[in-house]
């Protein structure tokens, strides 16, 4: 479960809100673990913080989105997929910073982070997908040869090559001839690959590809709209529908992804919702992702 965009803490709320966001969550069935973003730390409050508030056996899936956004505020170069020599290494670097907390927190805690998601982060302003993939298999070469103690697995975002892309990183069939020679999978996330083509059949589409490929390791749900509160064909993590009225994601949507992975052998799969509401209070930001956990027990049935 992707939880951290519903928590108080996205929103710059109390550590009194957070803490109790985070009960709420610990007594809700049916979460393996987290799918968690790293900054510095795992936690805006930091990685004790976290491990002290939520179950000892939640698993986690760190995900390196988050300062990949963030870094790219700042400089459109940084990203692993980035032309940018100086920038690409700036990445690498920091993925080595990602290894070294990986590698502390399952020294501490034996099988606690199951996997890495990374991201193939192009230089901004640059069309080139030729210039985009050689520089991800420089990094992905350099990556790959450090000793993981957890599965390394790539997520896929809207494409480069699509008119007004909202993350435009390497386009799919890139990534797979990048790790095809490595011990890396993919994971779809059903927003992201809806946003790709502005069409709610796409995920499932690329699912049965990356399955093809014998690389798919993962599903991720976040729905996008159209219109309303959480914008036309954003990145934003809208909860399922109906919850969501305006979501383009519903269990029957979630159901057909499954159903395109078909056999496939899943490392995780699961849910990231956002809470646009800033003042939302602790039982809707809860109620969202009960509700995502609802429409995945229909979806998996």
């Amino acid at each position: 479960m992707g939880a951290y965009p519903c928590a108080p803490s996205f929103h710059q709320r109390s550590e009194t809100e957070e803490a109790a966001f985070w009960r709420q969550l610990a007594d809700t069935p049916h979460i393996r673990g987290l799918e968690q973003p790293c900054l510095e730390h795992l936690h805006p409050f930091g990685d004790e913080w976290l491990f002290r508030h939520t179950p000892g056996d939640w698993q986690m899936v760190v995900t390196a989105i988050m300062e990949t956004m963030r870094r790219r505020a700042d400089s459109g170069g940084f990203g692993l997929a980035s032309s940018d020599e100086a920038q690409r290494r700036a990445c690498v670097a920091w993925y080595h910073h990602l290894h070294r907390k990986i590698t502390a927190v399952n020294a501490r805690f034996p099988g606690k982070v199951i996997a890495l998601e990374l991201q193939a982060a192009p230089l901004a302003g640059n069309a080139s997908i030729a210039q985009a993939t050689d520089a991800f298999a420089r990094s992905i070469s350099e990556i790959a040869g450090w000793d993981w103690d957890c599965a390394l697995v790539l997520e896929h975002c809207d494409a480069m090559n699509q008119p007004a892309p909202r993350k435009g990183f390497l386009p799919l069939a890139n990534a797979l001839e990048v790790i095809a020679g490595y011990d890396i999978s993919v994971c779809i996330n059903w927003a992201r690959s809806a946003i790709e083509g502005r069409n709610p059949a796409l995920p499932a589409q690329q699912v049965a590809a990356v399955r093809q490929a014998e690389k798919l390791g993962a599903v991720m749900f976040s729905g996008t709209t159209a219109s309303g509160a959480y914008g036309d064909w954003q990145d934003l993590h809208a909860p399922f529908a109906p919850g969501c009225p305006e979501s383009l994601l519903t269990a029957e949507r979630a159901r057909e992804v499954f159903a395109a992975a078909g056999s496939a052998t899943l490392q995780f799969s699961g849910i990231k919702l956002l809470e646009i509401d800033p003042q939302a209070d602790i039982d809707h930001r809860v109620g969202i992702l009960r509700d995502g956990i609802q429409a995945m027990n229909i979806a998996t049935q």
